[in-house]
């Protein structure tokens, strides 16, 4: 087969239509001749072949994966990497997937949904396999947008069992009822609780475990003695002391993570009290930061990352099956006594 003077020098541009229109054929049976699959005349098989062996066309195997949907490629989107929490998650799903043969595509939204769909779009042109979402706050929006997606998703640490969507996390409420029990068991009834910002799901539902604790033992929790942060230690520190101006002060204090209860101890002891004698303070999670406190800190422990693994198992079992269905994954909890909490 003769071709004209110069056509070699574009061999490099050629892709399978231009080969199936040299042939005088169909992508299609290109792409038969190519795999190795279907049935092709023989003769033109041979066409094919030596088309292919004398221009040098080779097949882009990276249009192929993306064709195939076979990028491997898993995206995760989170709110923020700031704390212990979600940094640890974000390591355990990274390791579970790549030990089993995906690569993680990470992007930070700040918890700001134009973000979260600029991202979710680029997820689509990379052509991800499966995304993995977590955000402070799963909305209506949210729910309507990840079910039109064409690739499974899987939640961290919100309950969308309302929408149907694939969920792992851990059980706010119960976790924090029972580390609001484990003070009231002690004797303490005059409470202060330093919780999450209300644009945070996970932060509600803990502050709403604390108060059914309340409830239990017939405790009121004072509105004057009941403030809302960051999560940050500074937050901590400054609602404390907006705390302890109050007549009345509690003799136990819960926050909503380790950072606000550190926060809340180094308060307690810049202004003269003792801790655990005049107040006890525990946090709601068991971080690093809580051993390296001052003090101790009493809490509840659960792994972030085997929050990740478990998603990115999720994650794998629906591509493998060809679908995610509706499942939740919650982790265990236990609740852990040290140094910042006594009895009364």
């Amino acid at each position: 087969m003769q071709f004209k003077r110069g056509f070699m020098m574009k061999v490099n541009d050629l892709n399978m239509k231009e080969i199936a229109k040299l042939a005088g054929v169909s992508t299609a049976t290109v792409s038969r001749v190519l795999n190795h699959s279907g049935k092709v005349k023989e003769s033109t098989r041979k066409k094919i072949e030596e088309l292919i062996e004398q221009t040098g066309y080779r097949p882009n195997v990276l249009a192929r994966e993306l064709a195939e949907k076979k990028t491997n490629l898993i995206g995760l989107i989170v709110h923020a990497m700031t704390g212990e929490g979600i940094p640890k998650a974000v390591n355990g799903l990274n390791e579970q997937l790549s030990e089993n043969g995906y690569s993680l595509l990470i992007a930070g939204s700040n918890g700001i949904f134009e973000n979260e769909m600029k991202q979710i779009e680029l997820f689509r042109q990379k052509r991800v396999e499966g995304m993995v979402f977590a955000t402070r706050q799963f909305t209506e929006e949210h729910e309507k947008i990840m079910k039109k997606l064409p690739f499974p998703v899987v939640i961290l640490m919100q309950d969308t069992d309302s929408a149907g969507i694939s969920n792992a996390g851990f059980d706010n409420f119960q976790l924090a009822k029972e580390a609001a029990s484990s003070l009231l068991s002690l004797g303490h009834r005059r409470f202060a609780y330093i919780g999450g910002p209300e644009s945070s799901d996970s932060a509600v539902l803990r502050e709403n475990g604390v108060k059914a604790a309340l409830k239990e033992y017939g405790v009121y929790l004072r509105p004057a003695l009941q403030k809302r942060g960051s999560y940050h230690i500074g937050d901590g520190y400054t609602l404390m002391k907006q705390i302890l101006n109050e007549q009345e002060k509690p003799t136990a204090v819960l926050a909503g993570n380790d950072g606000m209860a550190v926060g809340a101890v180094n308060c307690l002891l810049q202004h003269g009290y003792r801790v655990p004698e005049d107040v006890s303070v525990m946090g709601l999670d068991d971080t690093d930061l809580a051993q390296a406190s001052i003090i101790p800190l009493s809490g509840v422990q659960y792994s972030y990352t085997a929050l990740g693994r478990e998603a990115a198992n999720m994650m794998i079992q629906g591509i493998e099956a060809g679908e995610l269905l509706y499942e939740k994954r919650i982790l265990p909890h236990n609740i852990c006594i040290r140094q910042s909490v006594s009895s009364i």
